[in-house]
């Protein structure tokens, strides 16, 4: 191979080598521009999201103490009657103006299901009272509220959790002795679920 025949093999390996260089280059800068906009989407997300969470879950709460009373006696039917003193909290997820996409996708999943969850929760209640004549207490008809608005509350307050560990946001767990939301509604869960049994075993006596 001549002298010229050498300069050129290397005058085009080098072009060659220069226009990879370059890709290489602009593909990593572009990767860095796009984690950097992910990372800020993200953040962005949680911060906003999170307060939306946390305001469902405190309405999933109220609606979990609500057991039909109102200063010491039935709310409804001029004081005869047990009726319902708090309505439902509302989270509509895609009215919020960020990038979903950013989310894995079980996350996201979950936090778009909650509006689900809510009507499913409202579409049983809404059976329960069709066949209920338990009157004026209701009894099935605020149990299944009250405990299912407090999973739903736990739910909402776990994807609150989620979210905070997921944009590194700080999250303190309240202290021993301390009032905590979360706890309230497992304390809920478990008083409705000790009185299910204590009736289903005062049935079970009674039958025998």
């Amino acid at each position: 191979m001549d002298t010229g025949n050498v300069s050129a093999v290397i005058s085009a390996a080098a072009g060659i080598t220069g226009v990879l260089l370059g890709n290489s280059f602009a593909a990593v800068k572009e990767w860095l521009v796009s984690r950097s906009k992910r990372r800020k989407d993200t953040a962005y997300l949680a911060i906003i999201v999170v307060s939306h969470l946390d305001r469902f879950a405190n309405g999933c709460f109220h609606v979990a103490l609500d057991d039909g009373t109102e200063e010491y006696g039935p709310a409804g039917d001029n004081g005869e009657e047990y009726a319902p003193t708090t309505k439902p909290p509302k989270f509509q997820p895609l009215d919020i103006d960020v990038e979903w996409k950013v989310l894995q996708r079980d996350l996201m999943y979950a936090i778009l299901q909650l509006p689900d969850q809510r009507e499913q929760i409202e579409n049983r209640l809404a059976g329960i009272a069709l066949y209920d004549d338990d009157y004026p207490y209701h009894t099935e008809y605020f149990w299944a509220r009250r405990r299912d608005y407090a999973e739903l509350g736990l739910l909402a307050s776990d994807l609150a959790r989620r979210l905070r560990k997921l944009a590194g946001m700080p999250f303190e767990e309240p202290k021993p002795g301390e009032w905590c939301r979360d706890e309230e509604l497992r304390n809920v869960i478990k008083k409705i679920d000790d009185a299910r049994d204590a009736y289903e075993r005062r049935i079970a006596e009674n039958r025998a």
